[in-house]
């Protein structure tokens, strides 16, 4: 990682002549300095240390844009799948198979696994999923996180006469992302072109491999009906699952948690009730 490709002679004003080595490192190449000039016999070992904290600092940096780009909302950028607090079974359930999803994302590449989580409001259900973005944005993958309403407003605004984008360039910025965090579906009134958008969306990105992870309050029947047939067959296609959120708010249990500064409150057998399979007769 940190190896020598060459060293040639200098001469310092203050001190004379001294070996300069040039050293390769995996975000550039450095030349040391004088070693009497810096106090410390500035050796190899050094310069190890100083661009192991440089790489430590520049990956920080580019964790820090990468949630910038995210748009995780600031409420939910220190959620954690640890700091999820489990107080049922089901509650238990839904987050182990978050971390298995979240641990197991480089195998859901290779087949779009993807993940859709229904049911009550204040349930945790944008805890979980912004949880498995900070892992991922953690390790080096991108996110973004997008209401369903925002995401049809960028797609739209394609359609004005001055957009510099076409529709299509609005999708692609949609399927760039390794995990699409699409939330509040079901809020819209559902109209066939939010319908067509959708399954245009999840479409572009089953072709891509690139797991999804869909966001809605509605109760499960409503929640599929809004979504559409087709969108339903593209996330069985790909081994998608359901995650039912069927037990009631925690928000206020949570509010006070220290854990939670910035606000209150794949295939995994035998599968529970609380997480199974779309169901093929729908």
């Amino acid at each position: 990682m940190f190896d020598v490709i060459g060293c040639e002679p200098r001469y310092c004003v203050t001190h004379g002549d001294y070996t300069c080595n040039f050293v390769h490192s995996p975000i550039g190449d450095i030349a040391t300095r004088c070693p009497k000039c810096t106090g410390k016999g500035e050796d190899i070992e050094s310069h190890r240390h100083a661009m192991i904290e440089a790489m430590r600092k520049h990956d920080d940096r580019m964790v820090e844009r990468r949630k910038s780009d995210a748009m995780i909302p600031e409420r939910y950028l220190s959620r954690t799948l640890d700091n999820y607090r489990t107080e049922t079974e089901g509650q238990a359930k839904a987050m182990g198979h978050c971390r298995t999803f979240a641990d197991s994302f480089k195998n859901c590449q290779k087949t779009g696994g993807s993940l859709f989580m229904a049911g009550n409001a204040g349930a945790g259900k944008t805890h979980l999923a912004c949880a498995i973005a900070n892992q991922l944005i953690e390790r080096g993958h991108t996110a973004l996180f997008l209401g369903v309403s925002k995401m049809f407003r960028r797609i739209r605004a394609t359609y004005r006469a001055d957009s510099c984008q076409s529709e299509q360039d609005a999708i692609d910025e949609l399927v760039r992302v390794d995990l699409l965090i699409i939330d509040e579906v079901g809020v819209q009134r559902g109209t066939e072109s939010e319908e067509q958008l959708l399954f245009e969306v999840l479409n572009d990105r089953y072709g891509a491999y690139k797991p999804t992870i869909l966001i809605s309050n509605l109760p499960l029947d409503q929640a599929r009906a809004y979504i559409g047939t087709r969108t339903l067959d593209r996330l069985r296609e790909c081994g998608g699952k359901l995650i039912v959120f069927d037990w009631d708010s925690y928000r206020g249990r949570v509010r006070d948690d220290a854990e939670l500064p910035a606000g209150s409150g794949v295939t995994v057998e035998p599968m529970p009730p609380s997480m199974r399979p779309f169901p093929e007769d729908d």
